[in-house]
């Protein structure tokens, strides 16, 4: 019966650094996965023109002042040529509002 035991420990024994080595994986494949999260955070932070150290006070105080999170440039470029390519407004209004938003970079 001793032997038994034995048996079912080296089996035991045996599996054991497999499973530590999947683990071990998916450990760091989670690892991985929050750092590039982090990443891309920060990356769309910096776009918008906030500082990815203080964004929390900085949407806190832009909250509090009843200002809401300004949009990026480009993004907002984006919207009036969209608005363009679909006829919503004249070359005219884009061409003027193009400058403004230009204008105030």
């Amino acid at each position: 019966m001793a032997l038994d035991y034995a048996d079912e420990f080296e089996t035991a024994a045996s599996v054991f650094p497999w499973i530590f080595g999947v683990m071990a994986v998916v450990i760091l494949c989670v690892w991985v996965t929050v750092a590039v999260m982090i990443g891309r955070n920060r990356r769309v932070l910096r776009q918008a023109g906030i500082d990815p150290t203080t964004a929390g006070a900085q949407l806190a105080v832009r909250m509090i002042r009843g200002q809401p999170a300004a949009p990026s440039t480009s993004s907002r470029l984006a919207e009036l040529t969209d608005l363009r390519d679909r006829g919503l407004i004249t070359p005219q209004e884009y061409e003027a509002r193009r400058t403004q938003i230009i204008a105030g970079i």
